[in-house]
């Protein structure tokens, strides 16, 4: 069922119709109140709201337009607050570009936007005149201080409106195709921020950390959220950020000195303060609320951070889309979470924040019945426009994610990953104690072949067997979504937006045909393209024991095989009979030890997958003993023959029932939470 949005009992309607109004009204309440922090830097309500006024009264001489486009290339200090609300306050729409951005990227913003002007400094005036269309406006704010500060700081009279188009904001774009521009109204931002205001109970006494860079939503919703609410936003400089080996001590100061209340971040951030404040017993001062987004992040981590952390810190996992404005859906931990099976293979996004309905889609794009998997798809008053330079976003359809997820037995909504991704197996193998983080997908080598890849990371400080990991999934996936390759790595690249990056993976090494596919001595390769070692091992079992039934039997069972009395033809093949036993004997010991994978890779229950693989071993193993031994009785030994016939006949019958019920039995039950 969809996630209708709630009604909110403050609505929008009812307030200011832009976004930077709602700014404006706590600088009329509170004008000495601590609006932003960057380092040393301060700027209260009333000297932010002047910067603002003088420059937006500065686009206008330079004539800018009602809904002109105006890049924001600044960075993430206080400066690109004041050009952001600027430009809104001048009745244009901003598009933020962040100068630390790859260059073909800014030089697709830039020439994508169809920009009126562009607000930056002296330094990287070159870089953003060579893709602003000449004769526009270019504004340094260092060079340009001093006809910047004649300006009036007195309020500008209202020129936008609440559909009028407050910011272009651009996806973190997907493998192989470049960002796109969402266009978003003010009453899009307004009705996002009632719903964020609602759900995460903002008051002016909070404190808002920073952590996104500017031109993803997260950057405007942070700064939406913390102004908008009377509060502080606290920005995180470069030394704050975590690096490639996810040191958290700067931020974790950073986070305490400041007092911060409000913590919104990637999971890689809140998975790096998670493992700086278990490894330093610290906590994380007067934060009360933690909100994560980007990326999957699962139940086990959300329950592991609330023990670290204790229960008067509200967790939330959001899930949001930059064509809602970084809106979406919410799951709260509970003070008592239920129990719930394989929490590592769960990321639950919960129920839809006001102003949103998020619903799986099933065919035709309409909401899916409870426990349908399908494409998320979300609607409502948070949703944008449109595209930049693209198709109009139409109101009473779902507009489709491209992620996947399907709607709880408690009503729900669970992340299940990119709808190419292969989520299943993730989850999966985030299960086995020595994985940290995972990913799974497929990767296509020199020859053009395409072989189904999984790269892993270790736990702290732990290691990661490739081939003890191939097993463990080819024990809990069905044979077509089981990685064949398994590749350790340091760790797993992700995009500027915190996000896994799965064009950045590196190809992993070509093995050699001739060697063992398992990587290390007396392990088993299950990878079934290179083929010859998992049925290897269960021909050489299968041989030893084969060899030893033959020479046994006479010794367990004298004259059971004497075929002294019987003429030929018929004694050559009574020969070729218990030959034929002893190979299937043989088989069935093979398969006992080294088969249970093939039977796994089906994806039953593991119940029935023991059940199924002892009962195979059972009917390939079981005539050579039975026969020896009824060859044996005599013909009026009754209690011997009934013994015989339910020992072995009916435990046969058995075992192939168990096969046929392994086989009508449906797969995937266990991947299942």
């Amino acid at each position: 069922m969809p996630q209708e949005p709630p009604t909110s009992t403050n609505s929008a309607a009812s307030g200011p119709r832009c976004v930077h109004q709602l700014y404006e009204a706590h600088v009329r309440r509170a004008p000495d109140a601590v609006a932003v922090v960057h380092g040393r830097d301060r700027l209260t309500y009333r000297e932010l709201d002047e910067r603002a006024n003088r420059l937006a009264r500065h686009l206008r001489e330079a004539g800018l337009p009602k809904g002109g486009l105006v890049a924001v290339c600044l960075g993430r200090d206080a400066e690109v607050l004041t050009a952001m609300l600027a430009v809104l306050k001048a009745g244009g729409a901003y598009v933020p570009v962040e100068p630390s951005a790859p260059p073909s990227l800014l030089r697709h913003v830039l020439a994508d936007a169809g920009l009126f002007a562009a607000i930056t400094r002296e330094s990287l005036r070159v870089m953003v005149s060579d893709t602003v269309r000449s004769g526009r406006p270019v504004i340094c704010l260092d060079t340009q201080a001093e006809a910047v500060a004649r300006r009036s700081a007195e309020p500008l009279d209202a020129r936008a409106g609440a559909s009028d188009l407050a910011c272009v904001l651009y996806t973190s774009g997907a493998a192989g195709r470049m960002p796109r521009g969402v266009l978003l109204e003010h009453r899009h931002l307004v009705s996002a921020y009632e719903g964020w205001r609602v759900v995460y109970r903002l008051s002016p006494e909070d404190r808002h950390l920073q952590t996104t860079p500017s031109e993803f939503a997260g950057f405007t919703g942070d700064w939406v959220r913390a102004l908008c609410s009377g509060g502080a936003l606290v920005s995180a400089g470069r030394d704050e950020d975590l690096d490639r080996a996810g040191d958290a001590a700067p931020l974790h100061r950073l986070i305490v000195d400041q007092s911060v209340t409000v913590l919104a971040c990637d999971v890689p951030t809140a998975r790096g303060l998670h493992r700086h404040l278990r490894s330093q017993g610290a906590d994380l001062g007067d934060v009360r609320l933690i909100a994560v987004s980007g990326d999957s992040w699962y139940l086990d981590e959300l329950q592991a951070l609330r023990r670290t952390l204790g229960p008067h810190v509200r967790l939330l996992n959001v899930y949001g889309v930059t064509e809602a404005a970084g809106s979406g859906t919410y799951f709260e931990l509970p003070d008592r979470p239920t129990v719930t099976d394989h929490p590592e293979r769960v990321s639950p996004i919960g129920t839809a924040f006001p102003g949103a309905a998020v619903a799986v889609l099933g065919r035709g794009g309409a909401p899916a019945a409870w426990g349908a998997r399908g494409e998320l798809g979300i609607k409502g008053t948070v949703v944008g426009r449109g595209y930049l330079n693209g198709p109009a976003f139409t109101a009473s359809r779902y507009l489709r994610t491209g992620d996947r997820g399907r709607v709880r037995d408690d009503g729900g909504l669970e992340h299940l990953g990119r709808v190419a991704s292969h989520a299943d197996a993730e989850a999966v193998l985030r299960g086995h104690p020595s994985v940290g983080e995972c990913l799974v997908t497929s990767v296509e080598n020199a020859e053009g072949h395409k072989t189904l890849t999984a790269y892993v990371t270790p736990v702290d400080g732990g290691e990661v067997d490739p081939s003890e990991l191939r097993l463990f999934l080819a024990t809990r996936l069905p044979s077509t979504r089981t990685p064949r390759t398994v590749v350790r790595v340091a760790s797993l690249p992700r995009t500027r937006a915190g996000k896994l990056d799965r064009s950045a993976l590196p190809q992993p090494a070509r093995r050699d045909s001739k060697r063992r596919a398992s990587g290390g001595k007396g392990t088993l390769s299950v990878d079934g393209g290179e083929g010859g070692n998992l049925w290897g091992a269960i021909a050489g079992i299968a041989a030893l024991f084969s060899f030893l039934s033959l020479m046994l039997t006479d010794a367990l069972w004298p004259y059971s095989t004497d075929l002294s009395l019987v003429p030929n033809p018929w004694a050559a093949l009574f020969t070729g009979l218990y030959v034929c036993e002893s190979l299937a004997f043989g088989l069935g010991m093979g398969f006992l030890f080294a088969g249970r994978p093939l039977v796994a890779r089906h994806g039953r229950s593991p119940a029935l997958t023991s059940a199924a693989h002892l009962a195979v071993v059972w009917l390939l193993i079981a005539w050579w003993p039975q026969d020896n031994y009824y060859r044996l009785a005599a013909k009026t030994d009754w209690a011997r023959q009934a013994a015989l016939v339910y020992a072995f006949n009916v435990t046969l019958m058995i075992a192939a029932a168990v096969v046929v019920a392994f086989v009508a039995a449906r797969p995937g039950k266990t991947d299942r939470s």
